[in-house]
């Protein structure tokens, strides 16, 4: 098996930054929902949703969400657009990859 970088297949970015606490959450089934993804270990990094906010672009769809702190390189693929903690960078692919792809790596 060959290694490669990180790098070599992904654009690692820093989240959004944001504190829960500061945030509305509400009921996932609201349209106005959106995940917010922490650092967390259990429920694919999602530990609540909350109201989405006009001024604050989400962190993109099909991307991967590592915990840089907490439940440290808790990984996981991020379907959807979302919002997150501190601590907490995502991996957006160079090229296209389909969901199995990006759950592999």
């Amino acid at each position: 098996m060959k290694l490669v970088k990180v790098s070599c297949l992904f654009e690692v970015h820093y989240g959004v930054n944001l504190d829960l606490n500061k945030l509305e959450e509400i009921p996932m089934d609201s349209p106005e929902a959106i995940p917010y993804v922490g650092r967390s270990e259990k429920n694919n990094g999602v530990t609540a949703y909350v109201q989405r906010l006009k001024d604050v672009t989400p962190n993109p769809p099909m991307t991967i969400s590592v915990a840089g702190g907490g439940a440290v390189m808790s990984c996981f693929l991020q379907e959807h657009p979302y919002y997150s903690g501190r601590d907490l960078f995502y991996l957006k692919p160079k090229k296209e990859m389909s969901s199995q792809m990006l759950l592999y790596y």
